[in-house]
């Protein structure tokens, strides 16, 4: 597997763990398969950057049921009010547009902000296609890793970075957020295990660049 293809698998990885669980990807966390695709990443930094140990509690060793694991994911992000809102919209403001005459334009919080737009057009333009499941949210943490993927593995450099800087720039304020509002650790360890591999990219990228 080539450079290019292990960092695709990382970022799909995450995605799918975002996502609501089920069965065959919990087998996948038991057999140590995030595991597996984590450790293939490290012989790609060799930089002097240490790559970051996983986070314990998606240690294979010690993870969860099946069961258990669903009951985090619904007390994580059920459809009302939930305290991990991975969708960047909500993270930043709606509009920076100066032409935007909307009087919430500067306000937090809200969907289909500047960056949902500008996703749309992306996709649009390269045929990714939206699930119906995530029209709302075409910003969500999930596409947007998903994606990423896609560009690890075809795009240049230049490109990688400029997504990773525009469009992926605010899990840290989503950390925050998911701290405060008291979400489950779990998530939040999955989180700080996406950021780390984030800065990461960055620091590569940059180098490249």
């Amino acid at each position: 597997m080539n450079d290019r293809r292990k960092r695709s698998s990382v970022y799909t990885m995450f995605s799918t763990l975002l996502q609501y669980p089920d069965r065959p990807t919990h087998k996948e966390v038991l057999e140590r398969k995030p595991s597996e695709i984590w450790g293939q990443l490290a012989v790609t930094h060799k930089n002097g950057t240490q790559l970051p140990a996983i986070p314990t509690s998606w240690d294979s060793d010690s993870f969860m049921s099946y069961e258990e694991w669903l009951d985090v994911y619904k007390k994580a992000m059920p459809p009302v009010r939930a305290p991990l809102q991975a969708i960047e919209s909500v993270h930043k403001i709606w509009s920076s547009d100066p032409s935007c005459e909307m009087p919430f334009k500067n306000q937090k919080g809200l969907l289909h902000g500047d960056a949902a737009h500008h996703l749309l057009a992306v996709y649009h333009e390269i045929g990714f296609e939206v699930p119906k499941s995530f029209a709302d949210s075409p910003d969500h943490l999930v596409l947007e890793l998903e994606f990423m993927g896609l560009l690890a593995e075809e795009a240049d450099v230049a490109t990688q970075l400029t997504f990773l800087e525009q469009h992926l720039d605010w899990v840290p304020s989503l950390i925050v957020d998911a701290q405060a509002k008291k979400a489950p650790e779990l998530y939040i360890d999955l989180l700080r295990w996406i950021e780390s591999f984030l800065e990461l990219e960055r620091t590569r990228l940059a180098v490249k660049a």
